[in-house]
């Protein structure tokens, strides 16, 4: 069938790494992209008139966009260093603008979302027994003001 190829706009994205790029430069990369949420919390609204009342839900408050990733504990210290920053309370240096990209299984980048004034609130590296086989996880939550999507 004409048109019915691969990479088609309805096809469904599928990324094998994920990447946190400031000023060009990728701080991290990531196995897993625990999720992106973006939220606006409704407000109600009461209209009334002589023969009815009726209530509306209206766009309120909007909540600040966060992304959760997860990946292979290493030995780069960027991300440390980005939410050191958060925990020292340099607002200035802890909010950066920055790309999360995701590439597919040859590399190439499938979508990319640019954060401005993003901040990693939350750093966690997993449990882990001595001796174990396991991978060492760690895994960061990104807020950012805002997140907009700018390419495939």
């Amino acid at each position: 069938m004409a048109g019915l190829g691969p990479n088609q706009p309805n096809d469904a994205i599928t990324a094998a790494r994920f990447s946190i790029t400031i000023d060009g430069y990728e701080i991290a990369s990531f196995s897993e992209l625990q999720g992106i949420t973006t939220e606006v919390k409704p407000v109600e609204l009461i209209e009334s008139s002589d023969k009815e009342i009726i209530l509306k839900k209206l766009p309120g408050k909007t909540e600040p966009a966060t992304l959760v990733l997860k990946r292979g504990k290493n030995s780069s210290m960027e991300l440390w260093a980005w939410h050191e920053a958060v925990l020292m309370g340099d607002i200035v240096a802890a909010r950066k603008s920055c790309s999360l990209v995701m590439y597919d299984t040859a590399g190439k980048p499938v979508a990319r979302y640019h954060l401005e004034h993003a901040w990693p609130a939350k750093l966690e590296i997993g449990a882990l027994k001595a001796g174990a086989s396991e991978v060492l996880m760690e895994t960061v939550t990104i807020v950012a003001e805002r997140i907009q999507r700018v390419a495939a």
